[in-house]
């Protein structure tokens, strides 16, 4: 298929240039052969033909073949298709390690564990870092905060406070201003030594050897082991375990004399 385009000026005055010269050469020719039409000479039909084949590729300069031009300006080709763009792949937030493999497809973020609740031990002096002797404002600065007083309670007797978000099992008498002891009726908690509810009389003895004082239990048919510290320092504090048929059933740890209320606040 033969297209044309459109010349550029310059192009066209090269073209007319060029044609004016071919066809001044060519005059004599033409001219010859009006002469020999006279004489009764037929022009030769080949050259006749070259001629006139120059004179209308002259002027047509403007005309190719589409092929042609189309390997000549491989810009001029139909456009193809653009290839889609794959993005590149992004680094995991958190690469897959040797103890952090790769998550299944599809698999449900999972959060970190909560953390264990903190486990606290009786001593002679409290539980945790709740102290005997403490002021309220001590005792709840030691708790983050947590100590309440109930609705009715006055802290200027003899009460008990709460404990939000304590240990289950754990009361807080407080009396004269201050922290007095703590009750604890729960076997999951333990003493500093390992005593704890549901222990037997002789266990109890085992672990305060020589500072166990038995008296007789004023409501239950058992006891009070009643442990004396052996440090100087400490001869205001007791540890006092209540049993019931040989074994331990609560036990209290404070100062003296709030400790030794067998009636609590009562």
């Amino acid at each position: 298929m033969v297209t044309c385009q459109p010349l550029h000026v310059s192009q066209v005055g090269d073209a007319s240039r060029t044609l004016t010269r071919r066809v001044r050469d060519l005059t004599p020719l033409l001219n010859h052969t009006r002469h020999d039409q006279r004489v009764g000479v037929r022009m030769n039909g080949p050259l006749f033909g070259s001629a006139a084949l120059a004179l209308v590729v002259l002027a047509t300069p403007g005309c190719s073949n589409a092929s042609e031009r189309a390997a000549q300006r491989p810009d001029s080709a139909a456009p193809r298709a653009a290839a889609p763009a794959v993005p590149a792949p992004r680094e995991s937030a958190t690469a897959p390690t040797a103890g952090n493999p790769p998550a299944a497809p599809g698999a449900p973020a999972t959060s970190a564990p909560p953390s264990p609740a903190p486990t606290f031990t009786v001593t002679e002096h409290g539980i945790g870092p709740l102290r005997a002797g403490m002021t309220f404002a001590e005792a709840d600065a030691a708790l983050g905060g947590a100590l309440l007083v109930p609705v009715g309670v006055d802290t200027t007797g003899c009460d008990y406070l709460v404990w939000d978000g304590g240990p289950s099992g754990v009361h807080v008498m407080f009396d004269q201003h201050r922290v007095a002891r703590v009750d604890i009726d729960t076997a999951s908690i333990a003493t500093a030594a390992g005593a704890r509810i549901g222990d037997d009389e002789a266990r109890i003895k085992r672990l305060y050897p020589g500072q166990v004082t038995v008296t007789p239990h004023k409501y239950e048919d058992g006891h009070y082991l009643t442990v004396t510290p052996q440090s100087p320092a400490d001869k205001r504090y007791r540890l006092v375990f209540e049993t019931a048929g040989g074994r331990v059933t609560r036990y209290r740890a404070g100062v003296l004399p709030s400790v030794e209320y067998v009636e609590g606040c009562s």
